[in-house]
């Protein structure tokens, strides 16, 4: 792990990738290159105690319409009557079916954003960078095992050419790796021009996670999971308890 903590002094900008397991057995699943998918419509049904953990019946919007941004006409019987903001009880939401069928694979990734690590300049930059890269209390609730990438290009690679061999026999048909934004469920109203960017899109409520996916696009009208096996990946991994890992991160000026 020491090694690992130097890699990342030397680092200009970089990012720490890492999954959170709530059983051991999921945990040597993932070290073993399993890498469990559900679907949207999976998280949209969930049912938990928790708000703003697994479960979100908001996932992939394409459209979260806050009521000062519309204007609803209704017609009925040749009477046409339109709604103003006043008269709606929150925000209008958008959505595809197409969404619902996607596959998903949830991590955790904290980076520096926009500041150089190499050349960290004073203390409120200091304060911010140790602020990015602290895991969150609300993150411990998804579970006390805790696996890092170390080489996130590695990781990626391997799982982008075991996604080429399902697209080449038809058996998945777009694939996106990218960080989550997170948009203000409150103040914010949220339309996507280009729907394919829908499952990266989350509300505010859940931007603790800081969380990176890994999406298919299936043939999944039966909302299936779906395993992709990358191979071992015990090489780029380390594993720690979810508990210890923001006494491992230590950042200091140079």
């Amino acid at each position: 792990m020491e090694t690992f903590i130097e890699k990342i002094a030397m680092a200009k900008k970089i990012g720490v990738l890492f999954k959170v397991f709530s059983r051991e057995d999921f945990k040597e699943g993932f070290l073993d290159g399993h890498l469990y998918m559900n679907t949207i419509d999976y998280f949209r049904k969930y049912e938990e105690e928790l708000d703003g953990n697994i479960a979100d019946k908001f996932e992939a919007l394409t459209g979260w319409l806050q009521p000062h941004d519309i204007m609803l006409t209704i017609e009925a019987n040749g009477e046409k009557f339109t709604l103003n903001p006043n008269d709606m009880a929150g925000p209008a939401t958008i959505s595809m079916k197409k969404h619902d069928h996607a596959n998903v694979y949830c991590m955790t990734q904290l980076h520096s954003h926009d500041i150089d690590m190499s050349r960290v300049k004073g203390e409120e930059e200091l304060r911010r960078l140790k602020q990015y890269f602290t895991l969150p209390e609300e993150s411990k609730n998804l579970g006390a095992y805790l696996v890092i990438i170390v080489n996130p290009a590695a990781f990626l690679e391997r799982v982008r050419l075991a996604v080429q061999g399902h697209i080449e026999r038809n058996e998945v048909l777009a694939y996106q790796a990218k960080q989550v934004i997170y948009y203000d469920e409150n103040k914010t109203s949220l339309t996507l021009k280009n729907d394919i960017e829908a499952p990266f899109y989350k509300q505010s409520k859940y931007s603790h996670q800081s969380e990176f996916r890994l999406c298919l696009l299936r043939d999944n009208l039966a909302n299936k999971p779906f395993t992709l096996n990358i191979g071992s990946i015990r090489d780029i991994a380390t594993e720690i308890r979810t508990e210890d890992f923001n006494s491992l991160i230590e950042l200091k000026r140079n």
